[in-house]
Formats: C-alpha cells, structure tokens, sequence
C-alpha cells in the first residue's frame, strides 16, 4: 500500500505521515522537502524528486518495507500522474489535504513558534499561492485534517481499507 498525502504548507502532511507510519506495520516515510533539500537546488526538482522515490522504494522493498507514505505538495495532475506512473502500483492511494484557512495560518503560527529564522512573511505568501494552486485541482481525494492525528489515522486508514 502507498499513501501519498498532497497539500499546502502548514496542513499536517508530515505530522500525518509520521503518525501513519508508527501505525502501519512494514512502513516507510518519505517526505518530498527533504528529499528534495539540496544545495544548490536540482534545476529539474520533480525529476530529481520522483527518481528519488523511486531509488529509496526499490531500497526499503529489498529490506522488507511494503508499505509506504509519502507527503509533498504537487500542484498539476501531471505531476501527479508521473509520480503514480512511477510508483506502478496498483494500491496508491492519494489524498488532498484540507483544512479552514483560519486553522491552516494557526498551524504557520505555532511552526513558525518553534524556528529559529523568522521566516513568518514567506511562509504566508507561500502558504496563499499554494492553496490558489490546489484550489479546484483534482489532486486527490479531499481529506479534512481537522481533528488529532490518531483521529486522523482511524479516518484514513478506513478509507483506504474500503474496497473499491
């Protein structure tokens, strides 16, 4: 099974996807921003990030991995489609993530609390363009994350257990 958690900043993918993979049994994580932190950045991100996937994938298979979680932010059904065509797996399940925009510049605020730059101003003008981009795109299915994330878990997971 692979869980590919979609959405803007501050919406609780990585919180999210760390609380599934504690839940889920032969699971890994990987997150997109840091796999795509690098200096200087790759002029060809999506590439280099899909690739990467792919590479750590096969990886975590041969060690006995079966399950996966992955958390970034696309924003085109295209890059979406090349990560799923990637990934050729039949049980992929993707979710956008969504959350009132209240509770989503709430969420800025308190990781903004915790950072050592003060990088509030960008974190807002780059939260406002993500949410424009995601706005009406089909980039998974919509999953509120309102709630605590083991009510979050419970949720999803019962999503993604329903035959389709």
């Amino acid at each position: 099974m692979i869980i590919v958690l979609n959405g803007p900043l501050g919406g609780g993918k990585s919180t999210l996807a760390e609380a599934l993979t504690e839940t889920i049994d032969s699971c890994a994580m990987l997150s997109g921003d840091h796999l795509v932190a690098v200096n200087p950045p790759s002029g060809e991100e999506l590439e280099h990030l899909h690739s990467t996937i792919e590479l750590l994938m096969l990886h975590h298979r041969r060690f006995g991995y079966r399950n996966f979680v992955i958390e970034h932010l696309w924003r085109t059904e295209s890059e979406l489609t090349d990560l799923k065509r990637r990934l050729d797996d039949p049980e992929v399940h993707c979710f956008l993530l969504t959350l009132p925009l209240e509770e989503n510049l709430r969420r800025v605020e308190r990781r903004q609390a915790a950072r050592a730059i003060d990088e509030r101003e960008f974190e807002h003008l780059t939260l406002a363009e993500e949410r424009r981009a995601l706005e009406g795109a089909r980039l998974g299915t919509p999953f509120d994350v309102s709630g605590t994330p083991a009510e979050l878990v419970l949720r999803l997971l019962e999503l993604v257990s329903r035959p389709t």
